[in-house]
């Protein structure tokens, strides 16, 4: 589940366990360097808080592909992967991509505030290609169901890709 109180919490306690400081900077302090560290560039992102609430973090589309990119390829992967909503069964998802190829299919990460829709995970395609997707809205004009609409639409047709040559 997605707990801010949890995300808050979190950031103290890594930087507690990383620079003997439990406090937020010095979380965000070690979240900057393991960015850093998997070739992420600091411009890409703005980090303020542990759970995302505050309007003045940000993260490009770019730097969320490169962290599941790294998170693929990390030993722990499947524990993460498994940990992730699946479309139209749980989660923030579970209302979400019903009667699409994406549907149990797509394992993904909601964020919402007011005008704010993003989703971000993982969807395999119809021949069997894990690929990953990034879908950020941000000051959206339109009902923020449309913006989800859209979205699932998006994953639904990479979900359905056939990218395999024949």
């Amino acid at each position: 589940p997605s707990q801010n109180q949890i995300g808050e919490v979190l950031l103290k306690t890594l930087g507690r366990e990383r620079t003997g400081v439990g406090r937020a900077d010095s979380g965000l302090v070690v979240i900057r360097r393991q960015l850093a560290s998997w070739g992420i560039d600091s411009a890409s992102v703005a980090l303020l808080d542990g759970s995302g609430l505050t309007r003045r973090n940000f993260l490009t589309p770019e730097a969320v592909v490169r962290v599941l990119a790294v998170m693929r390829a990390d030993a722990h992967f499947e524990v993460f992967f498994n940990a992730l909503p699946t479309a139209g069964v749980d989660g923030t998802t579970r209302t979400r991509m019903h009667g699409t190829p994406a549907q149990a299919n797509a394992r993904a990460k909601t964020g919402t505030l007011d005008r704010v829709r993003n989703i971000s995970g993982y969807v395999t395609t119809a021949d069997g290609r894990q690929l990953i997707f990034s879908l950020l809205v941000n000051n959206q004009s339109v009902p923020s169901r449309d913006v989800e609409i859209a979205q699932d639409l998006i994953v639904a047709q990479l979900a359905a890709l056939e990218l395999t040559p024949r």
